[in-house]
């Protein structure tokens, strides 16, 4: 996997900062409060929900005496190519959290010490702003998957998911297709598909459909070779209606691959029609499973 950088350092608390309409000059920074004198607390978080989909959440804590009336919010951060914003109002009343969903530019995959910034520019022209906290310890490693996966399509061979073979009857095993195309050039380097993990929600099954925790492929991948094309066939991994109604990573795939001799984990979300075609058909199979 990535090597990741120096530990960032991630201050839970943001300051209040003055209302726009200060003295300060309209190009420099608003002076900032006291953090005892906070009203809001900023943090990061990727929820479960979040992860196929390349979402954050900016979670708001207002810990204040009056409701915060969020006109914006913004998230920026060397690891990410592009500034994230949201310009949807939200309330969070006094006491309360709330989490505000971005959407992930894709990353810089910088090696350098984490630099970031949130911003909440509130309805009544007030700003809030600083460095946010990461109380689930995600920051370091939020963008490792996207990071892996651009370093092996670079170097070794992409990647894609093809047209499933999927019973709609539930009546035999769904099987996912996944395409290789060896890298050609100078720069190209060897590698291999090792195997193909379970989900939380579909669990591979060998040559005599037994379920295994994952199905080895062992396929070597030569600078310049032909395309091929590893098949997966699935069993349901478990069939409680909670699971699969809830579902939020049972079609992501992680598969195990070596580039040039070091080992690395892909991170493959299926296509929404590939996952909306497995969970109809996991339904459909654990009703005409015994």
């Amino acid at each position: 996997m990535l090597q990741r950088r120096g530990a960032a350092t991630a201050l839970g608390l943001v300051v209040l900062l003055a209302s726009a309409g200060c003295a300060a000059s309209p190009d420099a920074p608003p002076s900032t409060m006291p953090a005892s004198d906070a009203d809001a607390v900023l943090e990061i978080v990727q929820l479960r929900g979040d992860v196929a989909s390349g979402h954050i959440e900016l979670r708001v804590t207002n810990e204040g005496a009056a409701a915060l009336e969020v006109a914006r919010a913004a998230y920026e951060s060397n690891r990410w190519s592009a500034r994230m914003e949201r310009a949807e109002g939200d309330a969070v009343p006094a006491g309360a959290s709330r989490n505000l969903r971005l959407q992930l530019p894709p990353p810089t995959c910088d090696e350098g010490p984490l630099e970031h910034r949130a911003v909440l520019e509130l309805a009544d022209g007030r700003v809030v702003a600083g460095v946010p906290g990461d109380p689930l310890g995600q920051l370091e490693a939020i963008d490792d998957a996207a990071c892996a996966l651009r370093s092996f399509e670079r170097d070794v061979a992409a990647v894609r998911w093809l047209d499933p073979a999927i019973p709609a009857d539930g009546s035999g095993a769904a099987i996912v297709r996944l395409e290789v195309v060896p890298v050609a050039g100078e720069g190209a380097a060897g590698g291999s598909v090792d195997e193909v993990g379970a989900t939380v929600l579909l669990a591979p099954v060998d040559a005599s459909g037994n379920r295994i925790e994952s199905l080895p492929v062992g396929l070597a991948i030569e600078p310049g070779g032909e395309p091929a094309v590893v098949e997966v066939p699935l069993t349901p991994g478990r069939c409680d209606a909670h699971a699969i109604a809830e579902d939020k990573q049972g079609t992501l795939f992680r598969i195990r691959v070596t580039s040039a001799g070091e080992p690395a984990e892909l991170v493959l979300p299926s296509p929404n029609p590939q996952r909306d075609a497995l969970l109809a058909w996991v339904v459909a199979r654990c009703a005409a499973l015994p």
